[in-house]
């Protein structure tokens, strides 16, 4: 709960620094075009007129003949703004969200889209997940041996991001052998999920093994910190496993519990393995294999073909 109240905090901040500078660039070119006295006279008059016609308004009376001369004044100040090259608009902030004018919420507190986007994003960094440079989703599958099944596999898992609040599916396992693309296409699915609004955690198996380890060794406080992420995330991404080095007490107990919480919460993990099934079952046991295997909450896929690492 603590270090995602920080990543919200944190996208907060990234929000209101934007709110910030598109402010500061506008007041940046109206100080600049007031530094014309005759602007700063019609500016100045524009906005006594616009405090005359409220009181007019709030007293009952017409403020029909000040508002004719507001807009008078206005006409005559955008003239002699576009005598000077300016654009009107310049002078106002140019938000990068219209919607919320980059607060982040809109009326009544509620969580704005670019919010839920910045969540993700900031979730994403501090994961160490590199939103920019990660492949995405696209059409171009000439560098499979088999384009036409891959693209079934990748369009079918992008519906399964695209679906994520109502599919029954819970956990999806992808095996086959070194770099036939599992990794990936987990990747493709992560970057596509973060521009969805949706928190990912994606870690190597390896990773995850060290993170149960420090979690077995760590107080009350850490063990929360280290946790949090991976029962939070909409996603948890594991790439490689089998690839670990089994630590007794640690590895299968706390895959075990890390699956079965998210299955409990519907939260959706996927996997990425080079081991067939016997061998899932023999490394880590009937617990874990039976949910990776569940027939109504989980996808198995077989990717085949050659190692794509050794094509140019």
């Amino acid at each position: 709960k603590g270090k995602n109240m920080s990543v919200k905090l944190t996208a907060e901040r990234n929000i209101l620094k934007r709110k910030l500078l598109a402010e500061q660039a506008a007041e940046k070119n109206v100080n600049a075009v007031l530094k014309d006295e005759s602007v700063r006279i019609l500016f100045v008059k524009a906005k006594q007129l616009v405090v005359e016609i409220a009181k007019l308004d709030v007293a009952g009376k017409s403020s029909k003949k000040k508002r004719e001369e507001y807009n008078k004044t206005r006409e005559l100040i955008a003239d002699i703004l576009k005598e000077m090259g300016v654009n009107k608009a310049d002078l106002r902030p140019v938000y990068s969200c219209p919607n919320c004018k980059d607060t982040g919420y809109l009326p009544g507190r509620v969580e704005c889209d670019c919010l839920k986007k910045e969540i993700s994003l900031e979730f994403a960094r501090q994961n160490g997940f590199d939103l920019e440079t990660a492949p995405k989703f696209n059409d171009d599958y000439s560098i499979f041996d088999n384009p036409k099944k891959v693209k079934l596999i990748y369009d079918k898992m992008k519906k399964f991001v695209d679906e994520l609040d109502t599919t029954q599916i819970d956990t999806v396992l992808l095996f086959g052998d070194t770099g036939v693309g599992k990794s990936y296409l987990m990747e493709c699915m992560s970057s596509y999920a973060v521009e969805l609004c949706k928190t990912t955690k994606f870690v190597t198996a390896f990773n995850f093994n060290q993170d149960m380890l420090k979690y077995h060794c760590a107080s009350l406080d850490e063990k929360s910190m280290i946790m949090e992420d991976y029962l939070t995330a909409d996603i948890l991404f594991i790439d490689d496993l089998g690839t670990e080095n089994k630590i007794n007490n640690v590895t299968c107990e706390y895959l075990y519990s890390v699956i079965n919480d998210r299955l409990c919460k519907h939260k959706k993990t996927v996997i990425s393995t080079n081991l067939d099934f016997a061998q899932i079952q023999d490394l880590y046991g009937e617990r874990i294999f039976s949910r990776l295997m569940h027939k109504k909450n989980g996808v198995r896929i077989n990717f085949e073909g050659c190692d794509l690492r050794l094509k140019k």
